[in-house]
């Protein structure tokens, strides 16, 4: 029991430290970018370069499960650190490129990092200490966030414009690394060599959830790309005025995830509706300031939502496995942010038109569980249920098409490239024969 005391313990003061770390490095990182100039085409593409670099590593893992279950200590530990240090060699070098490198290694060492912890946590506790801790290192994450950005804000207004990022990346980065001694100390012994289910008994239920996990995470980083572009360019507000949204932000995350933790999937689908309103209301306020209290909105309700999806998989823990449920959290969550760096790629610098694109995420996101999610469906279980294996194998047949359609294509390819070569050696014969006969 006192073991298992201070694993939830050191979980969650690893989630406090690693709150101030967060909030000034990655919580100021597009704000980093618009301050030297980059648009919102140039945060998209480097959030897509590093978006895909992490979904392959994620795929590969989810290939080779067993890379997760060996020496999980010492891996976490490593990468736990070596994230760290990316982010002092960030503000070294303003080219997009470099950038894009660098922050690909971050997205990358991030989702390992992700990835132990959530195997971690789903494969040493039960559901109701999933949803204990998830709640308190959600809060305790948000409390020490609010530190870090009103730190964060204080350095912005008054360091140097041409050094405040360095001085702020590195300070954030050693203070991540306190996060990374506690987890020296954390006992994971258990967690290797273990075993995963070799099959999935309702992988309709996976595929509807993840369906919804990937569609409000798509919305909600797109909203991160384009937001603090959108109240600093468009709309002329100031770079602390766009690090404040992310305080007040963070500090109603801190309460929603308690008011939010021991609510009912149906009582979470709530804060899915209200999120979705969000876009709505940025739109409808041309005033920088009105967007704080906005920020708090949106990250109240967000936090409900969310906690839906982490929860339901809580909920499959004990028939999907921990292995599996850590990896696929961790490529939902890249493969969101992919989706998202396409779209504000394409969008550019047309503000009105990405927000509602983000509202009609939302709403998709919410229909999606309206209908797909048996556990917080507006319609009776058993129709979600049909519904979701509609979906389910309708997926699993264009799939299977589409697999087909691609080795066809690619043996007719491979075919009109045979015969191209037949051609074009003839030719070359016919040629020297003529040549040799003139």
């Amino acid at each position: 029991m006192a073991l298992r005391l201070s694993f939830k313990w050191i979980l969650i003061f690893e989630a406090l430290f690693a709150g101030i770390y967060i909030s000034l490095t990655k919580g100021l990182f597009v704000i980093y970018l618009t301050s030297i100039g980059q648009s919102v085409e140039q945060i998209s593409f480097v959030v897509l370069i590093s978006s895909f670099a992490s979904l392959l590593i994620g795929l590969i893992m989810y290939r080779n499960p067993s890379f997760i279950t060996r020496r999980v200590k010492p891996k976490l530990v490593t990468v736990h650190a070596l994230e760290r240090f990316t982010w002092m060699l960030m503000p070294l070098t303003t080219n997009i490129m470099a950038i894009s490198a660098l922050y690909s290694t971050y997205m990358v060492l991030s989702f390992l990092i992700s990835t132990f912890i959530a195997f971690s946590i789903y494969g040493s506790l039960a559901e109701s200490s999933i949803r204990e801790v998830t709640a308190k290192r959600t809060a305790a994450n948000g409390l020490s966030s609010i530190l870090g950005f009103v730190l964060g804000v204080f350095l912005l207004a008054l360091l140097p414009a041409e050094t405040k990022f360095a001085y702020i990346f590195t300070l954030g980065a050693l203070v991540g690394l306190l996060s990374t001694i506690l987890i020296v100390f954390i006992d994971l012994s258990h967690l290797e060599g273990v075993e995963f289910p070799k099959t999935i008994e309702q992988p309709e239920k996976i595929f509807s959830t993840s369906t919804f996990l990937i569609i409000l995470m798509s919305a909600s980083n797109l909203l991160g790309i384009i937001w603090t572009p959108y109240v600093m360019n468009y709309l002329g507000g100031p770079d602390y005025l766009a690090a404040s949204m992310n305080l007040a932000g963070t500090l109603a995350s801190v309460t929603a995830s308690i008011y939010w933790r021991n609510k009912s999937f149906k009582a979470l689908r709530s804060g899915l509706a209200l999120n979705a309103l969000g876009p709505a209301i940025i739109l409808a306020a041309p005033w920088p300031l009105a967007h704080v209290p906005i920020s708090v909105y949106t990250s109240f309700t967000y936090t409900g939502a969310n906690f839906l999806g982490v929860f339901l998989f809580a909920n499959y823990n004990r028939w999907f496995g921990a292995v599996r449920s850590g990896i696929l959290l961790g490529i939902l969550g890249n493969l969101a942010q992919l989706i998202a760096a396409f779209l504000g790629f394409f969008a550019r610098e047309n503000f009105t038109l990405a927000l509602l694109a983000v509202l009609a995420i939302k709403i998709l996101a919410f229909v999606a569980v309206a209908f797909t999610v048996p556990e917080a469906a507006v319609v009776p279980e058993y129709v979600a249920r049909s519904y979701s294996q509609i979906l389910y194998n309708s997926s699993l047949t264009g799939y299977r098409l589409s697999i087909e359609i691609s080795k066809e294509t690619i043996l007719t390819i491979f075919r009109l490239l045979a015969l191209s070569l037949v051609i074009t050696a003839l030719v070359i014969i016919y040629r020297i024969l003529w040549l040799m006969m003139v």
